[in-house]
């Protein structure tokens, strides 16, 4: 019972220093040279209100039924008009399953393989989907990367 009672002090003190430690309350040295948190997606790539980052989308180019390699693009949307903005927001599911198909399409269709993917005619398919998916023009379909990973072997 005695080694216990002396014991408890430290336990306490080991229990509430692990959490602290590692959500970095603690005084460290990176803390102490001015390092900010890493900007978020889409303060990385605009500070602009209008600016919706969308996600990394990705899809096998398919030719002569094997697997030729992966484009994978990143963009957002620029939707300038507050109301088609929040439509947007709240079909954002609707609104990424259309640009991964209009993706995909253009992957398996337009795309041949060992040639530079056309940013043109991409856009302009990701472009009609966001517009059929929100129901009215307006949101601005602008591409960030462009990315034709080629498969090894």
């Amino acid at each position: 019972m005695r080694l216990s009672a002396r014991l408890a002090p430290f336990v306490l003190l080991a229990a509430l220093a692990g959490p602290a430690a590692a959500s970095g309350s603690g005084s460290s040295s990176s803390a102490s040279s001015g390092e900010q948190a890493p900007a978020t997606r889409q303060e990385r790539l605009t500070s602009a209100e209008s600016f919706l980052p969308m996600p990394t989308l990705s899809a096998g180019v398919l030719q002569r039924h094997s697997t030729q390699g992966t484009i994978v693009i990143d963009m957002g949307l620029d939707v300038p008009d507050e109301a088609l903005r929040r439509r947007a927001q709240l079909n954002a599911p609707r609104v990424r399953d259309a640009l991964r198909t209009a993706l995909a399409t253009y992957s398996q269709i337009h795309y041949r393989d060992r040639t530079a993917p056309d940013p043109t005619q991409l856009t302009r398919l990701l472009q009609q989907s966001v517009d059929r998916t929100l129901g009215a023009p307006g949101a601005r379909v602008l591409l960030v990367n462009i990315i034709y990973q080629r498969r090894q072997g």
